[in-house]
This record gives structure tokens, sequence and C-alpha cells, in this order.
């Protein structure tokens, strides 16, 4: 529609998005997975509030400024499977009296406003340039390209290799196998090296 004005879609936070992968939940409401294209930035998650319409354009694209958005804790220590590490996706909802209202935010709209700052309150996991997050149209498996990170000085069991000139591949596995889950399992994917690498 050439007379359509666009639309910013703020309930998917201010962030150097870095592209968008949809999937649907198990009770067909729709989630947005983007990554935050920058060092030590972070994964996030869009769940609609609504459902998805077969055919209905209109109102499928209004589910994009009513849901939650959640940013990805990748948790370490507690074994989940073979080499899978626990983690959750935390909201960032502001709710008076919560650790956002506490932190400074003083509405909803702040807090997606202020995306980076907001996630580092809820003590997400930094990660080396989020780039693109592709979902399988198979079995849900998430997967988040990592480009690199060149200053990274302490690895963690999400970024394993300090400085990570090469990047890594996240696999993010979703409790129940629903995009929609608050809850998941991960592991590493793949290590990217070049042919001239030392390690």
């Amino acid at each position: 529609d050439p007379t359509f004005t666009p639309i910013k879609r703020t309930s998917l936070g201010r962030f150097k998005h870095e592209g968008a992968s949809v999937a649907t939940t198990a009770d067909n409401r729709i989630a947005v997975y983007s990554g935050d294209d920058a060092r030590f930035e972070y994964v996030y998650k869009y769940v609609s509030n609504g459902s998805y319409t077969e055919g209905d354009r209109r109102a499928n694209s209004a589910l994009l400024d009513d849901g939650v958005l959640y940013v990805a804790r990748f948790d370490v220590g507690v074994a989940v499977g073979d080499d899978m590490g626990p983690g959750e996706w935390l909201p960032l909802v502001w709710e008076e009296g919560n650790v956002l209202d506490q932190a400074g935010y003083a509405s909803q709209a702040e807090v997606l406003l202020d995306t980076r700052g907001a996630a580092d309150v809820l003590g997400a996991t930094p990660m080396d340039r989020p780039e693109d997050i592709e979902v399988s149209p198979v079995d849900g498996r998430v997967m988040v390209c990592l480009t690199n990170n060149s200053r990274r000085e302490e690895p963690d069991e999400a970024n394993p290799r300090a400085p990570n000139p090469h990047g890594h591949i996240v696999e993010i596995i979703e409790d129940g196998g629903d995009a929609a889950s608050t809850t998941f399992s991960w592991n590493i994917f793949c290590l990217l090296y070049t042919s001239d690498a030392a390690d």
C-alpha cells in the first residue's frame, strides 16, 4: 500500500536490531527473535499478546504493538542435558516497585526506549555481537549467530573465547518446544575459526 504511513514498533525495543525471525507459539501468538548487533549486547524475544489470524494482514501487523519483550540470560553451572546449559527469558516489563522501577525507570515507555540499559539492570548475558537469528521450521530450535568480539577479555560459558575475532553460534532450545516459553536450554553449536587460527 503506497499510501501507508510507516509505524514505529516501539514494543520491539530500541536497540541496534540486526534482522528479525518470527515463529508461531503453541497457542498461535507470534514470537520475534532479534539481536543487538554490538559488542557486549543482548539477544531479545518479543511475544505478542494477541493471536495470529491467517490472511488478516492489518490485524496481524498490530500484533507488533501489544506484547512482552524479553532479554536472554544464559545461565551456567547446571546441566540440563549433554553439554546443555539452562537459560531464562527475562521480561522487560516495568511495574511499580519492581527492579526497573527501583532503577529509576518511570514507565514501560522508558524501559522500551532504553532497552539496553534496562537489560543491564535485569542481568542479561552480554554477547559477542548478536547478528543473525534463525528459527528452524522443522523443530523450532533457534540459532544465534554471533559475529565477533575482539574486545572481550573474560570468557564465559555462552561466549567461551577471549578475544573472539571469529564469532560463534549458540543454539537455543525453548522448553516444551514453545516459542512462548520463558525458559530454555542452550549450547555452543559452533565455534568459528579461520584457516590460520592457532587454536
